[in-house]
């Protein structure tokens, strides 16, 4: 009977010390998992943000045409570093309602450091703009700090300092949709342009304008007739629908023709 006792007594430490063994276990990965993500602080995160921005003029760089849809015009660019991308940026412009500009900065393929700066315009009969900058901090997938500031003008934005922001007021499960950024420069999908038409705003004003099924359209100002155009110009009905790679200059959100060739695929 005492054996049978003991040998319970055993059993039941062995069963008490795995449990416990795999329940601190599962605390210790969970704690590291924190503590990795705390040990990347606001500070440290920026100091990679402005080695990223140092780097920017010699890294691989690809940009989207300038799409517009109504009023608003945006294109996108990406930065590769060995291939993979570390800096996103998009640029969209409302024109008398304001502009948004946004940059996304990876590590390892995960967002660390999102920040968005817009111009809006009020509701009034004669506008009020307000200048404001928001950014949003993570590492491990974990939120670490928000913070903001706001000012009537651009010169006025840049000389104040940052101030946090109450979590409870931002998304701190940020989901961004890269693919759709990566759409935008590859020209695929919802952003799969073609050749719609030749648009004559003046003899001197002529503009090669492209477009999606989902209403997206990109204008390049023709200052130069090449051979493509001199064609498309004779018989446009040809060439409507189909896929044409444009080389062009950007000036802003205006976009300036230099060649184009019909795409074989």
């Amino acid at each position: 009977m005492n054996k049978l006792y003991v040998s319970l007594f055993f059993s039941f430490l062995f069963i008490t010390s795995f449990s416990s063994c795999q329940s601190n276990k599962k605390q210790s990965v969970q704690f590291r998992d924190s503590l990795k993500a705390l040990n990347s602080t606001d500070s440290s995160i920026l100091i990679y943000v402005e080695g990223l921005e140092k780097l920017k003029n010699s890294l691989k760089v690809q940009e989207s045409p300038v799409y517009t849809k109504g009023d608003y015009s945006f294109f996108t660019s990406v930065f590769k570093k060995d291939s993979l991308p570390v800096i996103y940026t998009e640029y969209g412009d409302a024109g008398e309602y304001g502009f948004n500009e946004k940059k996304y900065f990876l590590e390892n393929g995960e967002l660390v450091f999102y920040v968005e700066k817009t111009k809006q315009a009020s509701s009034n009969e004669k506008p009020i703009y307000q200048f404001k900058e928001s950014r949003l901090y993570f590492r491990n997938n974990v939120f670490l700090k928000a913070e903001e500031r706001i000012a009537g003008n651009d010169e006025q934005l840049n000389q104040l300092p940052f101030i946090s922001v109450d979590e409870a007021l931002i998304d701190k499960n940020k989901q961004i949709d890269f693919e759709r950024l990566d759409k935008t420069i590859a020209e695929v999908g919802d952003f799969d342009l073609t050749f719609n038409r030749i648009d004559s705003q003046s003899v001197s004003k002529q503009y090669l304008v492209m477009g999606s099924k989902s209403a997206y359209e990109s204008a390049y100002l023709i200052k130069k007739t090449d051979s493509l155009i001199s064609k498309i110009k004779e018989n446009p009905y040809a060439f409507k629908g189909k896929k044409i790679k444009v080389q062009h200059v950007k000036q802003g959100t205006r976009m300036i023709y230099k060649s184009g060739e019909l795409s074989t695929f």
